[in-house]
């Protein structure tokens, strides 16, 4: 006999390992912490190679202007201005992957939580079921080799045949 609850819970579990399969149940390896951390860390990489590839673009942009300035610059000032940015954007970047990273851990942790919930009901019912059919199969067996009657027994063995 199927369970219609068993089949919908593990219809639920299967559908969310499906969708979340790379998003939330990577997510749940980590503490938050940890994957806010590590985010932080890339987007901090990402942000740093972005910087200075776009410094580079426009110093190539604008390579013809620089070699006519080249004897009249103050290289402190240039590259002040440049670190300056430089921390600037990255603390912009770092605060942005910061509250990023915290709001999806905390709407993964919700799916999370609910994925592991389904998991354990189906566990307590596996164990329920495996518990229920050992005791059905001990009392059939018991009662045929002493020879007693009972009519719970008599409709249990109706329904799943003889057992010898």
């Amino acid at each position: 006999m199927l369970d219609e609850k068993k089949i919908r819970l593990m219809t639920k579990v299967s559908i969310y390992e499906k969708n979340e399969e790379y998003g939330d149940l990577v997510l749940a390896h980590y503490y938050r912490e940890d994957y806010v951390r590590f985010g932080c860390i890339r987007a901090v990489l990402v942000a740093t190679l972005t910087y200075w590839l776009t410094v580079a673009a426009y110093a190539f942009y604008q390579f013809e202007n620089l070699l006519k300035e080249i004897n009249n610059m103050d290289y402190f000032s240039v590259i002040g201005k440049l670190m300056l940015g430089y921390v600037g954007f990255l603390g912009v970047i770092y605060v942005l992957a910061f509250l990023i990273y915290n709001v999806r851990y905390q709407y993964a942790k919700k799916g999370l939580i609910a994925y592991n919930r389904n998991l354990k009901r189906l566990i307590e019912m596996a164990i329920r079921d495996e518990y229920v059919n050992e005791v059905k199969e001990v009392k059939v067996q018991v009662n045929k080799s002493i020879g007693g009657d009972d009519p719970e027994l008599d409709q249990i063995i109706g329904e799943r045949g003889t057992k010898e």
